[in-house]
């Protein structure tokens, strides 16, 4: 244990629970405690670790607190749920629970009433469908399991215990999924429980009128471990819940069930380790989705560049009427603030599409880490045609970093195709934030030198439009990271009111494709990007020994030596030291070049996964950011955006040898005489073996179902196809 917390001189106990943060190599243990408080308390916390820093998230409780070496202490008036991080991290942080003081009457002998003392229970799945039952878990009760609420009316589930699906693998999904599941019922009541490590959504209101879900505290740690799903529902309060999860936090949908009506999320404590924290969407399978309000919420932890209030649309419905109101954004560095689109997805069932509007921004307050780590990414509104548009999008007193965005182009708002009737409202007084002007320009086409290294200029222009003088601070920043040779120095700058100004960066580059990106600690700066692809030249008939080497070399900075190839005689030479050993290998994935197409990615790399760099995409009128493309399972099954090439071959080649193989080009499901296909190279070596993603060359996730970052080969002829 990490802490010991003692309340009022009494010891509170420690509990713990499974978590999965950036970047996402391995499931870790969070701690947190509870207990129950009817008056202000003093809380001391023991930490192992020696106490740099303490910081208590949401930064909006304004708590109390001191701490010396070893030890925290807070003064609490009132119930509150927060994070106690030490030392500028969020690892190993220490959730605190205090909790209202109640059921100290309650009748656990009542007939209608399943009871579950202190102690581990395991249910399987506890199915309720008769009316008026309360199923009560007392405080320490930890039961193994879910709990299905199937077609009953007047039904509660309440006290301070716990559900979990930890002991069921994801093998068994089809059968024990989603810890709390109410269908079709009536008068529900769901509050005060924990809900951990869900082998799905954690807790789903599908087909339900008349819900209240009450300060329920999340925990889930596995792909698809949502938060709260309102599914198809009506007349649902959901208020004083935490969550910390790796999917979405705070979901609407609709699922045939009849419209979505009358939805509120309030007073709430958000933290996701990977996805969204407030989403309406995507699968909205109902005539209308309207009225739904997220209120007086505080996002603590969103890394991963996700959009932090988004409404993503594919099926018939017509939704209006959502509002997000006083909205709190801590730690969410590379974040969309907003995604209102319109597109088809693998999730969307009806051929009909339909359309958004009167959507409501208002009191939203970006602070930061406080401060930004890293520049927001653009937000945007994106409908799918003129039947299938959005309309009446009002934005009220958006703050970031305490200036006031009074216009898209203050906001990062792209508005994009059929949208119409977009609003900034903000008080007069407000101080307005001044957005520099910035360019990414490249001279002239980067040289392919003797070494195998592209070398060229990159040149960024900044441009102060406004009427006062600014002085900001920038660096240029190269995704796939840890590659190429370039000035990574920050730039300190004063702008003249009117004035511009241009840096010029020599760099050098391996081949492959790159985002080149402008970054920046200050929110004056606008986010600039430029997509780059050097092709991978191949000399025919080159002695392979004489070729130039390229390395490999992941997220971490682990770098290997690479590896020599050359064409002769219809063959792909390969010489590399990690053949030398027989524990290593290599894997070849190649493909045919495909026409590019509308939405296709064409660039994401594991830092695009870790909110570092968005993915970019073919858009209908040029290339695009897609902040919301993320996860590789959202590439090539959500959005279906791979490149559709008509195969991936997949060679393996085993160490043990000299270091130098001989591949047919044939064998590589290429043809005699091609001078032109694409490229992967994977290293499978021990000291790699544990991270999420493989190494490969040029930065593939997942080589074999997605070609978008393969190198673009050219074997070097006269009659080579550039």
């Amino acid at each position: 244990m990490n802490y010991k917390v003692y309340v009022n001189g009494e010891s509170a106990g420690i509990y713990t629970t499974n978590v999965f943060p950036m970047p996402y190599n391995e499931v870790q243990v969070m701690e947190y405690t509870s207990f129950q408080m009817n008056q202000p308390v003093d809380i001391r916390i023991e930490s192992e670790a020696f106490l740099n820093s303490v910081m208590i998230r949401p930064l909006s409780l304004g708590l109390e607190f001191t701490y010396k070496d070893y030890e925290i202490v807070i003064h609490l008036e009132e119930p509150k749920k927060f994070s106690v991080e030490i030392n500028g991290s969020y690892y190993n942080n220490l959730l605190v629970f205090a909790e209202a003081q109640q059921y100290e009457d309650f009748d656990k002998y009542a007939e209608n009433v399943i009871y579950f003392s202190r102690g581990v229970h395991t249910v399987d799945i506890l199915t309720v469908n008769r009316d008026n039952t309360v199923v009560y878990l007392e405080e320490g009760a930890f039961l193994n399991g879910k709990i299905d609420l199937d077609h009953c009316n007047h039904v509660t589930i309440c006290g301070y215990g716990t559900i979990s699906m930890e002991k069921y693998p994801l093998e068994v999904r089809n059968v024990y999924h989603r810890c709390v599941d109410a269908m079709n019922c009536r008068e529900v009541c769901i509050k005060d429980i924990t809900i951990t490590d869900s082998n799905d959504w954690s807790l789903r209101i599908f087909g339900c009128e008349e819900v209240i879900i009450d300060n329920v505290k999340i925990f889930g740690c596995r792909g698809n471990s949502d938060g709260i799903d309102i599914c198809g529902s009506r007349n649902v309060l959901v208020q004083n819940v935490f969550t910390r999860v790796w999917d979405d936090s705070l979901v609407v949908k609709a699922f045939n069930t009849g419209n979505l009506e009358n939805v509120t999320f309030r007073n709430s404590i958000l933290w996701n380790d990977f996805a969204r924290p407030m989403e309406v969407g995507v699968e909205l399978r109902a005539e209308k989705v309207r009225n739904v309000r997220f209120e007086n919420i505080d996002i603590i932890h969103s890394p991963t560049g996700y959009p932090l209030m988004g409404i993503h649309h594919g099926d018939r419905a017509e939704i209006s009427d959502i509002h997000f109101e006083n909205i709190r954004i801590e730690n969410t560095p590379g974040a969309q603030l907003f995604d209102i689109r319109i597109r088809d997805s693998f999730w969307n069932r009806d051929k009909e599409k339909g359309n958004i509007k009167d959507i409501f921004f208002k009191n939203i307050d970006y602070i930061g880490n406080p401060g930004t780590d890293l520049l927001l990414s653009r937000s945007r509104l994106q409908g799918l045609s003129e039947e299938s548009g959005i309309s009446n999008i009002t934005f009220e007193n958006i703050k970031i970093l305490g200036k006031t965005a009074a216009s898209e182009k203050d906001c990062g708002l792209l508005v994009m195709d059929y949208v119409d009737n977009v609003v900034f409202r903000s008080e007069e007084c407000a101080q307005k934030i001044n957005l520099l002007d910035t360019r990414i320009e490249i001279p002239e086409d980067f040289v392919l030198s003797d070494n195998g290294i592209y070398k060229g200029r990159v040149r960024v222009e900044l441009e102060n439009t406004g009427k006062e003088d600014q002085s900001a601070v920038f660096w240029l920043q190269i995704s796939p990271a840890h590659v190429g040779e370039y000035k990574r120095e920050a730039e300190a700058f004063l702008l003249k009111a009117g004035g511009s100004r241009s840096f010029d960066y020599d760099i050098s580059l391996p081949p492959g494709k790159y985002v080149i990106a402008v970054q920046s600690y200050n929110a004056n700066v606008s986010y600039a990007w430029k997509f780059l692809q050097l092709d991978w030249v191949l000399r025919e008939g080159t002695e392979v020994n004489k070729a130039p080497e390229l390395e490999f070399i992941n997220y971490y900075n682990i770098r290997t030596r690479g590896l020599k190839a050359a064409v002769h005689k219809e063959e792909l030479i390969l010489q590399s030291d990690i053949l030398k050993d027989g524990n290593n290998s290599l894997v070849l994935y190649t493909a045919l070049p495909v026409d590019r197409r509308e939405e296709e990615v064409i660039f994401s790399v594991e830092e695009t996964d870790f909110g570092v760099v968005p993915a970019v995409i073919s858009g209908k009128h040029s290339l695009e950011l897609a902040p919301q493309l993320r996860c590789p399972l959202e590439i090539t099954l959500v959005f279906k955006n791979e490149p559709k090439v008509k195969e991936i071959k997949k060679t393996l080649i085993p160490g043990g040898g000299n270091g130098t193989v001989a591949i047919p080009l044939t064998e590589l499901g290429l043809e005699p005489g091609i001078r032109h296909f694409w490229m992967e190279i994977e290293a499978r070596t021990q000291d790699v073996a544990k991270y999420r993603y493989p190494y490969t060359m040029f930065h593939s996730v997942t080589p074999d179902t997605s070609a978008h970052m393969f190198a673009n080969v050219v074997i070097d002829t006269d009659d080579a196809i550039r």
